[in-house]
């Protein structure tokens, strides 16, 4: 199944995004007198303790400089999550293009905090499936499940170390090809589309490379990748 190539705008859960999400995240809008930062995250003074700890860490004696260190308050984001910014650009952005729709799925590979991220959408009727490596913490797992979060886990790790995602192992490729079957299945996915895609899911697993995966599974499946790994969004919404 071919991605929909209709880009017409849902209004509706347009508006109810920017209400219920767009409006509480940090993000750059656009105007005549040029871009300007809504919702900016709050600003905390860590001059002391940067102080402190240049003097106990590193011998450096800087109490009597003049300079002024401040940090992001992240802990006040929604979701508490620092990957709420790129995650709310990059659904708004596709929101607003057409490329989800209401009762549309997001399928999206993470280490954790992009899908933590990402479970703001539940309450707006969007399925959101994330590929997970068994290796995270349980407390991981057990957000993702709370927020509404489906989640499919392999043996493998999302973010390969360098060197090792190019290391081909057949039958491991053909048993986790296997494993993700079974669940997509129990997710309620066609597993004959799978089927057809074999090949190309095989070679991804024989590379570990679940980020590809994620981005094959949702354009056979008429799904929406967020590609935070490759998006620009990713970066540029940590200005705010």
């Amino acid at each position: 199944m071919e991605q929909n190539q209709d880009n017409t705008v849902d209004k509706v859960l347009l508006e109810r995004f920017e209400s219920e999400i767009w409006n509480k995240v940090p993000h750059l809008e656009n105007n005549q007198e040029g871009g300007k930062i809504v919702n900016a995250t709050p600003l905390v003074d860590i001059t002391a303790d940067f102080k402190e700890c240049a003097k106990k860490i590193y011998n450096l004696d800087i109490s009597d400089s003049e300079l002024q260190v401040y940090g992001k308050l992240d802990s006040t984001l929604l979701t508490g999550s620092i990957k709420v910014r790129p995650a709310a650009n990059i659904i708004h952005e596709a929101i607003s293009t057409g490329k989800i729709k209401s009762g549309q799925t997001v399928i999206e590979a993470t280490s954790g905090n992009f899908g933590i991220a990402l479970g703001m959408l539940s309450k707006l009727g969007l399925q959101v499936v994330t590929i997970v490596s068994r290796k995270l913490q349980e407390g991981v797992f057990h957000e993702l499940r709370n927020m509404g979060i489906k989640i499919m886990d392999l043996e493998m790790d999302i973010c390969p170390a360098p060197g090792m995602e190019g290391k081909k192992d057949e039958l491991v490729a053909k048993a986790t090809a296997a494993n993700v079957r079974s669940q997509l299945t129990q997710l309620g996915f066609d597993p004959s589309i799978f089927d057809n895609s074999i090949t190309e899911i095989e070679a991804l697993l024989g590379k570990q490379d679940i980020i590809n995966l994620a981005k094959l599974l949702s354009k056979k499946y008429n799904c929406f990748c967020p590609e935070q790994y490759d998006n620009d969004l990713n970066v540029n919404a940590h200005r705010t």
